[in-house]
Formats: structure tokens, C-alpha cells, sequence
């Protein structure tokens, strides 16, 4: 094996990279990667690139790593925003002690990419070589700690690999998925529970009461503004510091690179108060930004219609989607709605010597593996 480092262009133009990425793999993807070399939007990293290993000619396994600063403010790519405050109470200043830092993986995708047919002890093996590979960049880069935020739990070889180098681990956020398991919408609804049966004939009433009009849109230029403005006023409801030229930008990449669609929802005919928006890879729809004018849509379900029922109608009704990802977050409204909690782990090595008392919380490995009790009991049956 040999390991070498590509830039995003190269791994994003080389069918080798492109065959490691499956379905849960999207932004490691030669399109997203595209997106990310336009280096637009509010979360742009101070350096990135993919790691690979070779075996020959062919690629066997590859990473993707960004380096992050306080310059970036979401909890999905800053380490001093995802770990316990226990851990976060053993320092003055938290932001200095584990920045800047090395994010393996790229948006809530945390793996290790292998080849199609690996055999099982050269995937572990090329898995671990890549583990040191980025701990080495996280050194040359300057970096206090290196992390993998969004690590499934099920892989157990890639967490004994990553304990085996020195990372410490901590719960993450777990991951939610819709399974599109039914022949349409209606089906969907049948198979709830009576309680949540009668919440959406609740939101479809207030909806129909109110005139609200949706529709299902491709992101390009008569779309990206609307779906910028109305993230742009969700970011600033959680104190975010993005602007909207930044989201303008970031969308317009977006729409450039991917296949995209906006659910959106509007007041009759008037202008959109409400979106999500979803990315179309394989046979999945990842669920990536949201947005809302909370004034208008004041008193309305409006973040179950654009979020939830007219996503999940879409993708009952596409014969090539079969799940939605919903990604991390907000768990109890997600599982309330239908979805399938995933448990994930976070893995973090530190490289300084002020980052060194992370490894005083070191797991054992013990996570929780289902949900975490702030569900209060609530599933996604």
C-alpha cells in the first residue's frame, strides 16, 4: 500500500474514488466535492483534501479531511460544540484547546471509504493506515485535535481501530432515516399509530384553512434566492453568523453540482414562507438545508409540511428513492414523525498537550447504542 494525497478536483474526477462511494456516501462524492472546491457558503475550512491508499493502480480505500477554526460557527463541523459540557468544564477557554482541528469525513459522514470487494482483514488493515495517515495531517497542519464526528456504532472495527490510535470516545448525535418502504403517502399514514394519525389530520386541516399552496421545485437560478432567503432567517433565529450572500452563493453551487429539489409552501399564490431542501444521490434523498419566514408561517405546522409530509409523499411516490436522510439533531420531532434513529459515536485523538484531558473520558467503548433517554420514551414506531 501506498498512500498519497489528492486534491478535490483529482478525487472528484477519478472513477476509482467515485466506485467507494455508495449510497450513505453523498458528501464524499465527486459532485459534492465540486461544491466544496468553489470554497463558498458560511462553514468554508481553512485547508481540505482526500487521503488515499493504493494498492497498485487501484485506490483501496480514501478520506476526506477539513480543517476547522472558530471562523466556523455550526455545531456540525466546530469539536468544542459536540462534545459533553463535562468535558467542555475542564478548561478556562474550551475554543483554544481543541482548535484548529482535523474533521475526517465530510457532512454527517464519518467513515473510512473502502473499495467495492475488499477482503475483510485488508480493509481493516488499509482502514488503520489511513487512521495514522490523517493523525499525520492533523500534525503537519498544526492542528490541537483530529475527530471523526459522525461515526456509525455498528462499525466496530473502525472504532477498535481509532481507540487502538489514541482517539477518545464520546456519544454523538444519532442519525435519522425514513425508510420510503410504502407504494405512497396514504400507505404511510395507515401504518401509524392512532395518536399520530390524528396530529396529521390536525396540521392537513390548519394547512387547508389557511390556503397554503406547496410545490416541488429543482434548485436552480428562479429557486436559489427564495431557498437562500429563507435559510438565511433560520440561521439568524439560532444566532448563526452567516449572511445571505453566503447562502446564495453555497445554493448556487449547489444547484450547480447536484440534483436538488425545494418542497416549498406558500400563503396562495404569494411567495414561499417555508422550505426544505433535499439532495437527490442513488436511491436516497438527503434532507440538507431548511428555512422559514416564522412571521408568516406564525401558528402553522409549517416545519411538519415542508419538512416531513411533503418530502416523505415525494418519496413513497418515486419508484428510485428509498430512503430519506434526515440527518442529525432534533431527535424527538424526528421520531415522532416516522423516522429511524441510527446510534453514532464521536472519536476524537488530541495532539497537544492542552487538549491531552479529552483521553480522560475515554469510553471503553461502552456507548449507548439505541436512543438516548431524552427521548423520553418516544419512538419511531
Amino acid at each position: 500500500m501506498s498512500l498519497r494525497e489528492l486534491g478535490l478536483a483529482q478525487a472528484g474526477a477519478d472513477p476509482r474514488w467515485e466506485a467507494m462511494c455508495g449510497p450513505g456516501d453523498l458528501f464524499c462524492t465527486g459532485r459534492w466535492l465540486a461544491v466544496e472546491r468553489e470554497a463558498v457558503g458560511p462553514w468554508v475550512p481553512r485547508a481540505r483534501s482526500c487521503l488515499a491508499a493504493f494498492d497498485g493502480p487501484e485506490i483501496a480505500a480514501g478520506v476526506v479531511v477539513q480543517q476547522f477554526d472558530r471562523d466556523a460557527d455550526d455545531e456540525t463541523v466546530r469539536l468544542d460544540k459536540m462534545l459533553p459540557a463535562e468535558v467542555l468544564a475542564r478548561w478556562d477557554d474550551p475554543v483554544s484547546a481543541v482548535q484548529p482541528s482535523l474533521m475526517c469525513g465530510t457532512w454527517f459522514n464519518s467513515t473510512v471509504l473502502t473499495a467495492p470487494g475488499l477482503a475483510g482483514s485488508q480493509r481493516e488493515k488499509v482502514r488503520r493506515e489511513l487512521v495514522d495517515a490523517v493523525v499525520e495531517r492533523g500534525r503537519q497542519w498544526g492542528c490541537a485535535t483530529v475527530f471523526f464526528p459522525f461515526l456509525d456504532a455498528d462499525d466496530v472495527q473502525l472504532r477498535e481501530a481509532l481507540r487502538d490510535a489514541g482517539f477518545a470516545e464520546f456519544p454523538a448525535p444519532a442519525r435519522h432515516i425514513f425508510n420510503c418502504d410504502f407504494p405512497n403517502y396514504e400507505s404511510f399514514v395507515a401504518s401509524l399509530r392512532s395518536h399520530k394519525r390524528h396530529r396529521l389530520r390536525r396540521e392537513s386541516a390548519a394547512v387547508r384553512a389557511a390556503g397554503i399552496s406547496t410545490a416541488c421545485q429543482a434548485l436552480d437560478g428562479s429557486t436559489v434566492e427564495t431557498a437562500a432567503r429563507l435559510a438565511h432567517l433560520l440561521e439568524r433565529k439560532y444566532d448563526q453568523r452567516s449572511t445571505f450572500d453566503e447562502m446564495a452563493a453555497w445554493f448556487e453551487a449547489i444547484a450547480r453540482h447536484t440534483d436538488t429539489v425545494v418542497f416549498t409552501a406558500s400563503r396562495g399564490t404569494g411567495p414561499p414562507i417555508a422550505m426544505s431542501m433535499w439532495i437527490h444521490h442513488e436511491d436516497r434523498m438527503y434532507g440538507f438545508h431548511a428555512g422559514f419566514d416564522y412571521e408568516q408561517c406564525q401558528g402553522l405546522p409549517m416545519y411538519s409540511l415542508a419538512g416531513f409530509h411533503l418530502p416523505i409523499e415525494y418519496g413513497c411516490s418515486h419508484p428510485g428513492i428509498r430512503a430519506l436522510e434526515y440527518g442529525c439533531s432534533s431527535d424527538q420531532a424526528k421520531l415522532i414523525r416516522g423516522t429511524t434513529g441510527m446510534a453514532q459515536v464521536l472519536c476524537v485523538k488530541p495532539l497537544t498537550a492542552l487538549a491531552q484531558p479529552l483521553l480522560n473520558h475515554r469510553s471503553g467503548g461502552t456507548v449507548w447504542v439505541g436512543l438516548p433517554e431524552s427521548i423520553d420514551g418516544v419512538t419511531g414506531e
